[in-house]
């Protein structure tokens, strides 16, 4: 980042904010999903990328079972569970056709756990409405960036606990 004619890192700007400023660090909430069309399988499919001590505590929080996500410790139901809350937390509607969704697993990553859905198949899309609520019951703070890639048209929607959900219209 330039300031001032100077080039400087995200973290030196960051913590000379924190430090300027009296503000305290806090934990960041956030999630990232995308959403792929193939054109070939007529299918969208989704890969959510959330922290799992983020997801613990919602789970916990909904079914009040520890279910230790993505540890040697995982509990026999933790699958089960995740399923349940991610098919309840987001939705697509494409055409203005709602579209199901297929829980297909998920995949620890170092700090992170994907998570992948698919969807039954829908005609090439035009019009998108996505309502992505994860997590923001457990975290007020909690953003969920979704990015949608369909072809070599892609955009990004930032929702929130507050704005749960965006409309798309492929190719603006």
């Amino acid at each position: 980042m330039w300031l001032k004619g100077k080039v400087i890192s995200m973290g030196v700007l960051l913590a000379t904010l924190i430090l300027c400023s009296g503000w305290l660090p806090h934990k960041f909430y956030v999630s990232l999903t995308e959403l792929r069309y193939n054109p070939q399988t007529e299918r969208f499919e989704v890969s959510m990328r959330i922290f799992p001590d983020d997801l613990d505590r919602a789970l916990l929080e909904r079914s009040g079972i520890q279910t230790q996500l993505a540890t040697e410790l995982e509990h026999e139901k933790a699958d089960s569970l995740l399923k349940t809350y991610l098919l309840e937390s987001f939705s697509l509607t494409a055409n203005e056709i709602a579209i199901t969704f297929n829980y297909l697993g998920k995949e620890p990553e170092s700090d992170a756990i994907w998570c992948y859905l698919e969807s039954t198949p829908v005609s090439a899309p035009l019009g998108l409405s996505i309502r992505h609520e994860l997590l923001t019951e457990t975290f007020p703070d909690q953003v969920n960036i979704v990015q949608v890639y369909i072809d070599n048209w892609n955009k990004g929607l930032l929702l929130n606990r507050n704005q749960s959900s965006g409309k798309l219209t492929v190719g603006e």
